[in-house]
């Protein structure tokens, strides 16, 4: 058996188990919401997960480098850095792809023929989990210097009205 092609026969199921994975990091009400809904409008983030699931997934598959789903990861785990996901939690969806193809090989061929032959596939998905990384400590990054960039603008003002900063500090 090809990997590929079961890859690319198998692809809307193992998409669909990918994007539960993510929606079980959930609280069960979350979780019902975002499974919900597949209206842009009515569940953005529902709606995004699976998207953005489907355009990656079709990246892996393909040749092209795992920097081509930059953009489409990003889309996921700047929701999931706004959420204050722990990192490893931010992220167990990724190394979770290789579970779901692993079992769902599984089921047409012996484990241990499923398991070498998906060498190749599981590097690509482990340089997709440490692109996640960097772009998730990024995102966090970002919401940190803005949060002190306002708490900085905060007290300015504060320590402004109260008349507690020095004439040469006001005008600079």
């Amino acid at each position: 058996m090809e990997l590929h092609k079961f890859l690319a026969d198998n692809h809307h199921v193992i998409c669909a188990l990918w994007s539960e994975a993510i929606i079980k990091t959930y609280p069960e009400e979350g979780a019902k919401f975002f499974s919900g809904s597949s209206n842009q409008f009515a569940n953005p983030v529902g709606h995004t997960f699976r998207n953005n699931v489907e355009r990656i997934y079709k990246v892996l598959l393909s040749d092209a480098d795992v920097d081509e789903c930059s953009t489409d990861l990003d889309g996921i785990l700047r929701i999931r850095a706004v959420q204050g996901f722990a990192p490893s939690v931010a992220l167990c969806f990724l190394p979770a792809l290789k579970e779901i193809v692993l079992r769902q090989l599984e089921k047409t061929c012996p484990a241990l023929e499923a398991s070498a032959m998906l060498h190749d596939w599981n590097t690509r998905v482990d340089r997709l989990t440490m692109l996640g990384f960097d772009l998730y400590m990024n995102c966090r990054e970002l919401l940190w210097k803005q949060k002190a960039n306002q708490l900085y603008s905060r007290t300015h003002k504060l320590l402004e009205r109260a008349n507690l900063l020095k004439d040469e500090e006001v005008a600079g």
